[in-house]
Formats: structure tokens, sequence, C-alpha cells
């Protein structure tokens, strides 16, 4: 016959049971809120639209905007929804696709949509506008736009957006945007080639523009792209015809140095002067917007490969202590206007140090008297103009002799270096003490055993409190005496 479960049990199993509800109501509770709580989160943004989308206009333009609004990051549909827009004083509205719902004021515009569904795509709305003829060169036109839903936003920052736009006189400006000949070295070896770059900044076309180059004494013109319309006594023109507002060009130039020349320009060093200058036809005149000058140097042709050394991980600056680790890099590019052919990094450890550790692997090892800590060579390749590479070693320092622990790097390549001061790099490495504080501990400790004051001190301590317990027995056995003789 079965026991009868006691009350005991009875209210286990009821706690348990009890426990498990309020698990799930709490979960369930939690899931509702969350579902309740799940809000859209509609996004505006404000751009320029057209052919030339930069914000820029001018007095009596049209411009046109485009207002983006979405809930691609919205967890929920978001109803009654309402897009603004503001535009300024100065700037008139002129119609909009899709047409806003309402207008007032003139220049406040409404859209209204019922529902934008949860991770909608941008919806476009296309605004024309026109300034007014009396707006002041330099002044801005700030519009603004938000959107807003019966179920408010997750983010109250994505539901509005400004534009702002710059009032110009009205009018073509060319300027440049720069030239490659910045870069390029001017050796006697090749033509030098470069590019120049321009482009109509201003708000109207610019009318039958000309690129003039004027080029230094020494300096030949061989080709360009497009070809030039003229070239004579050192002046290259170009004839780029009509520019829109916000269109750019470029032109490429070859050049070479005159040989009849090459030996004065190389000796003087005397600076290249190159002139560029920017015009087009207003009203039947050549005017100039614009132009600049670089100058040059004629460089030697060839690499120019560079090696430098750093330590990481040091307490101090030029100090490693001995049967420790050191964190080294070592640094090379090619500083040349030419490739370098057959790169080789070369590390030299001196007395007391040996290579732990390197990435990449060094390509071979070698033992040397010079260097008793071994000759390790990296085989880098070729380096282009301007490339550049690094390898991060673990030194391991067993001992630091006293004129210093001497970690050397090389750099070579195949052909002639332009610079070869760059080549080498050297690093010093003392231990924290110096070398006579360090012979001088080593005699003391020879010579004599040292007590240091704090010992001292502890000592005279030890004998103070022995005394006192002495003087106490004594005190204690005197007095004993002296109650045993009365009670006798």
């Amino acid at each position: 016959m079965l026991n009868p479960p006691s009350r005991k049990s009875n209210l286990a199993a009821i706690s348990i049971a009890a426990g498990i509800a309020l698990v799930f109501f709490i979960f369930a509770v939690g899931h509702s809120a969350s579902a309740a709580t799940a809000q859209p989160d509609l996004a505006v943004a404000l751009f320029g639209t057209g052919s030339d989308p930069r914000p820029i206009t001018a007095p009596g333009q049209s411009v046109g905007l485009a207002i983006g609004l979405d809930n691609l990051n919205g967890a929920a549909d978001a109803h009654h929804v309402t897009l603004s827009a503001v535009l300024p004083n100065g700037l008139n509205f002129q119609g909009s696709e899709p047409a806003p719902t309402r207008v007032e004021g003139r220049n406040r515009l409404f859209w209204e949509i019922d529902t934008l569904p949860a991770k909608a795509s941008p919806r476009i709305f296309q605004v024309t506008a026109q300034t007014e003829t009396n707006l002041a060169a330099g002044s801005r036109l700030e519009i603004s736009a938000e959107a807003e839903s019966s179920e408010g936003n997750v983010d109250a920052t994505h539901h509005h957006a400004k534009y702002t736009i710059y009032v110009q006189p009205a009018g073509p400006d060319l300027v440049f945007l720069g030239s490659t000949l910045d870069s390029v070295p001017l050796t006697a070896d090749g033509p030098a080639s470069f590019q120049v770059n321009l482009t109509n900044a201003g708000n109207l076309p610019a009318t039958d523009t000309h690129l003039e180059v004027t080029l230094p004494k020494g300096v030949n013109f061989d080709k360009a792209d497009p070809q030039p319309e003229s070239s004579k006594d050192q002046v290259v023109t170009f004839k780029l015809g009509d520019l829109a507002r916000g269109e750019s060009k470029s032109v490429s130039m070859n050049l070479h140095l005159d040989p009849l020349q090459l030996s004065d320009l190389s000796q003087s060093d005397r600076p290249l002067a190159f002139a560029f200058r920017l015009s087009r036809m207003a009203s039947g005149a050549e005017v100039t917007d614009s132009h600049f000058q670089i100058t040059k140097h004629v460089e030697s042709a060839g690499q120019d490969v560079a090696v430098w050394l750093t330590m990481e991980g040091a307490k101090e600056p030029g100090e490693v202590s001995p049967d420790s680790d050191v964190a080294c890099v070592v640094q090379f590019a090619n500083l040349g206007n030419a490739p370098a052919q057959k790169v080789v990094v070369t590390v030299n450890l001196g007395p007391g140090l040996a290579l732990a550790h390197s990435e990449p692997q060094p390509s071979a090892t070698a033992a040397s008297d010079l260097f008793p800590g071994g000759v390790v060579r990296w085989n880098v390749g070729d380096l282009d103009v301007g490339m550049a590479g690094s390898i991060r070693s673990t030194v391991h320092v067993s001992s630091v002799p006293e004129e210093g622990a001497l970690l050397n790097a090389t750099i070579t390549a195949d052909g002639i270096d332009i610079d070869t001061t760059n080549n080498t790099a050297t690093l010093i490495w003392h231990s924290p003490l110096g070398a006579d504080t360090l012979k001088a501990m080593h005699q003391a400790s020879g010579n004599a055993k040292v007590e240091s004051v704090p010992a001292r001190r502890g000592h005279s301590f030890l004998r103070l409190i022995l005394f006192a317990i002495v003087v106490g027995v004594v005190l204690w056995i005197s007095l004993r005496a002296r109650r045993s003789g009365a009670g006798g």
C-alpha cells in the first residue's frame, strides 16, 4: 500500500508549480511589452539634385532639392505620417513631385502618408524652388525637413534634416583642382608625364575656355592629350571649349629636358618655374579666372633605399637589462625616383645579443667575428618608388658589455643609390646601471659585508624588547619572594 504524500511534499510541489507559472507569466508579460513598445524609426535626408548637385546658386536661379523619407530601421509600421519642409526667406517654392498635400504661408510644405511600413525603402520627394533676384552674394539659404507619425520615433535624431545652399555671384568660375607635376620627378634620363585638373566652379556655363602653360627655359614640350592649339616660345595653349557649371576636365602633358642645356641645369640647381593660366571669353573679351605656378628642380635619377631602427617596450630609452627580450622594428623604404631592385636588409648583432624571433623569417644567418651575435639577412626583393615595409624582431639580451650592446641595420640594392647617407641605422643599448657603478658595487660586496641602516635599526629594536622581558621577569620573581616572606 502506497503511503499518502506528506504535507511538506504537497507544499513543495505547489511551490515548484507556482514558480514555473511565475516564470512563464514574466516571459509572457515581457514579450507582450516588447511587442507593444516596438516603434517605427523614420529617417529624413536632404540633398541637391540636377546635373550640378553642388549646394550653390545665384540670384534668380532655380534650385533642385530631394527629400528622402524611409522607415528602414523601424521595427513597426508608421501610421499617419506627416513630412514637412520649410524653405527660408529668399527661396520661393515652384513645384514638387509628388505634389504636397498642402502649403502653408507659401514656403511650408506638407505631405501626408497613411502608412509607412517597417523596413520601407526611401521615398523621394522632388522639390523645385527659385532664389529671389535681390539676394546678396555670400548669403546662405537653410532648408529644413522633418517627419512625424502617431507612434513617435525610436531615435529622435533621425527624423529631421537640414541643407544649406550658398549664394554666389552669377557667372562661371574656372579654377584649378591641382596638378600631379608636384610629385613627378624632373630627371635627365626621361620625360616627365603629369596631369593638370580644372573645373568650372561657378553657377553658369563657361564659354570658349583656354589653358595656357608656360614652360621654363631648358624644358621642351613633347606631347599632350588633348593636342594643344599651339606651342611656341615655351608657351603651350589648349582650347577646351565650353564647360557647363560643375564640369571638370584634365590635360595630360609630356615634357623633357633640352639635351643642349642639361649640363647647365644639373650643375646650377636653379629652380624651374611652370606657370598655368585659365581663361574664357565673356562679351567678346578674354577673362582670366585663375592661375598658379609650380617650381621644380632637376633631380638625379635612381633609387634611394633607406632604413630605420626603433626599439619598443623599454622602460628608459637606450637601456636594456641583461637576460631580457627587446622588441625591435626595422623599417625600410625606397625614397628615390626609380624602382629599387634586389633589395637586401641586414641586421648585425653585437656581443651579448641574439635574434630570438622575427616576422618575416630571415632569408639567411651567418657568423661574424665583427658581430659575435650574428648577421641576419632578409631578401626583400624589388621596391617601387615610394614603397615601404617593416621587419619586427625580438632580440634576446644575455649580457650588456661596458661599451654597450650594439645593434646595426643596413640596406642595399642593385644599381646606383642617389643618397647613401640613409643606408645604415644603429642602436646602442646600455645597462640601467652604468659600468662604473656596477664595478664599485662588485668591489664593495667582495671586500666587506655592509649592514644597512634599516637592518641596524631592526637589531636595536629586538635588543630593547629582550631587555624589557628580562627586567619584567626579575621584577616578578622579586615580588613573589616578598609575598612568600610576608606569609611566613
